[in-house]
């Protein structure tokens, strides 16, 4: 990314040519600014999926700098075993300091369950007691069982659901594709009061272990879930839970306080194959929204009679339940009432998605929307190419849909998805997991602009997930939601960033306790650390990437 003066001439011509390019955009909006390579030769992260996993899949990624040493690292599952890549001032090496874990690993959570600043690992295997591997200033324990059986354990979400100051966690399950298929694969009801999944379990934190919860109405119901994130979608500083679910509706918990919460299932547009749970300001009202991908079909679009045929077969229950309709993005009313706007907002058809990110790739200071699909058919001309990643860029007051193959990503059958800063150059990169193939990286490469990364946390350094971070430039107001960004086999940087064009900006943090500080005049172009008493710079971003 490269920053710099532009003398008047230039900038005349500049402007030219950004008009007639948006004219001729093919997209019927303006010219894209999104740029990205393929670095997953250089990038050291060599890693094989292997296509197991029934149903969904194993193949994840996820992020944390869990030795602090200002570089994002790597978690990666889906092959033989999970493998952690190190992040060694913008290249990978592989660091895995586990082996031999028995059961095939489904997922993984990174959160900081003593408070200190290093994040714990916890692993989720199928039909099996997730692995906890305790983190000591950097270094990696040997994996251990802390929590008890679980049926079919899909991943995590931490959030201090008690207030007392540290991470509890919630574990969303599904259900084994082996076995069984869920209820309402089979079922014309869009909504299902009683399934055939699993429970979702909460654990408390209690400082020296993890003691389960029971009848605190988070886990009341059987379910097939695939995703889910923890979110303020009420303002009423604490933390709900919006959970998605596979071939039924959408769940919302919110939290009353106590170990107390009340269930909304979502129902609606929702009901259909909830398969992500990203949180971000999508409107600008200051509300956390959620985007859940889903399938789209659009069988009618078929121009082959014999595929057309096979696919109508063997998609046979999914069309007639209605649940191919598309993408949701669930707009928060500020009340935690969520409204799908995904029509409005030209997000809905993103054929078989998978894990999302709502990111600002770009940096103009709102997010993007990029999201792994599944590999199902080759469509028409005229519609996306449903084998490679979906590209929403936000333009105005909507998305619109870019060619991810002129974008320079690959085709691949996407499963997990996380943006990161693997090269700290200020914007966001990607990494893709695939349900059988190589890990792949994409460097972002975009010019002009500049950003501002932001960490919320204790003295000791943990994350305060829950704090609210409002930037305000000359002519953009950005909130961002810090969160343990969790989502479908993903979890990305507890880092906050949002792009600028302008020099400084003014920082307003609101904590989960209700205290808030304002900075002004802060800095672009670098990363910060935000505690209650000081807004201290933890690094500068390259000017040449």
């Amino acid at each position: 990314m490269r920053r710099g003066s532009t003398p008047m001439w230039g900038l005349c011509i500049s402007i030219c040519v950004l008009l007639i390019a948006g004219c001729l955009s093919l997209s019927g909006g303006p010219a894209s600014t999104l740029s990205f390579q393929e670095r997953t030769n250089t990038s050291g992260i060599d890693y094989q999926t292997d296509g197991g996993g029934p149903g969904n899949g194993n193949d994840g990624v996820f992020v944390a700098d869990y030795d602090r040493d200002g570089w994002h690292d790597l978690l990666v599952t889906g092959g033989d075993q999970p493998a952690l890549f190190h992040n060694d001032n913008g290249t990978f090496s592989n660091a895995t300091p586990f082996s031999g874990i028995n059961g095939s690993v489904k997922s993984a959570l990174w959160f900081d369950a003593d408070g200190d600043g290093f994040e714990e690992l916890v692993l989720f295997r199928e039909h099996d007691r997730p692995l906890f591997v305790a983190n000591n200033d950097g270094t990696l324990g040997s994996p251990d069982e802390r929590f008890g059986n679980l049926s079919y354990p899909m991943g995590a979400t931490p959030g201090d659901f008690d207030g007392d100051g540290d991470q509890d966690l919630l574990i969303y399950q599904s259900g084994d594709w082996e076995q069984t298929k869920p209820d309402g694969y089979f079922s014309l009801h869009l909504y299902l009061t009683e399934d055939n999944g699993n429970q979702n379990v909460v654990y408390e934190n209690t400082g020296s272990g993890f003691v389960r919860r029971n009848n605190t109405g988070l886990g009341a119901v059987d379910r097939w879930s695939l995703a889910a994130s923890t979110a303020d979608l009420n303002g009423d500083r604490q933390p709900d839970v919006h959970v998605a679910n596979d071939y039924n509706t959408d769940t919302v918990y919110i939290n009353r306080g106590n170990w107390t919460f009340d269930r909304r299932d979502l129902q609606g547009n929702t009901s259909r194959n909830g398969m992500a749970s990203e949180i971000a300001d999508v409107n600008g009202d200051g509300s956390p929204d959620v985007f859940t991908t889903n399938i789209h079909l659009p069988l009618d679009q078929i121009d082959d009679p014999e595929r057309y045929e096979r696919l109508k077969l063997l998609f046979t229950y999914v069309i007639k339940s209605g649940r191919t309709k598309g993408n949701t993005l669930l707009i928060n009313d500020g009340t935690g009432t969520l409204s799908d706007s995904a029509v409005g907002y030209r997000v809905r058809d993103g054929g078989w998605g998978w894990a999302a990110t709502l990111t600002d790739f770009d940096l103009d200071g709102d997010r993007d929307l990029i999201h792994a699909t599944q590999q199902v058919v080759r469509i028409n001309k005229s519609n996306p190419e449903y084998t490679l990643p979906m590209v929403f860029e936000r333009t105005g007051d909507r998305f619109t849909n870019r060619d991810a193959a002129t974008l320079n990503f690959s085709e691949h059958d996407g499963r997990g998805l996380a943006a990161l800063d693997y090269d700290r150059d200020g914007d966001q990169d990607l990494v893709v997991a695939p349900y059988d193939g190589r890990i792949r990286t994409y460097e972002n490469t975009v010019t002009g602009g500049h950003s501002i990364g932001f960490r919320v946390t204790t003295q000791s350094g943990a994350t305060v997930h829950g704090a609210r971070i409002t930037v305000t430039s000359d002519d953009e107001t950005s909130v961002l939601h810090q969160t343990a960004r969790t989502d479908f086999l993903s979890q990305e940087p507890r880092v906050s960033s949002i792009g600028t064009n302008d020099d400084t900006v003014t920082v307003a943090v609101r904590w989960p306790d209700g205290t808030t500080r304002t900075h002004r005049n802060v800095a672009v172009d670098r990363a910060y650390r935000i505690t209650k008493d000081n807004l201290r710079m933890v690094g500068n971003y390259s000017d040449t990437a």
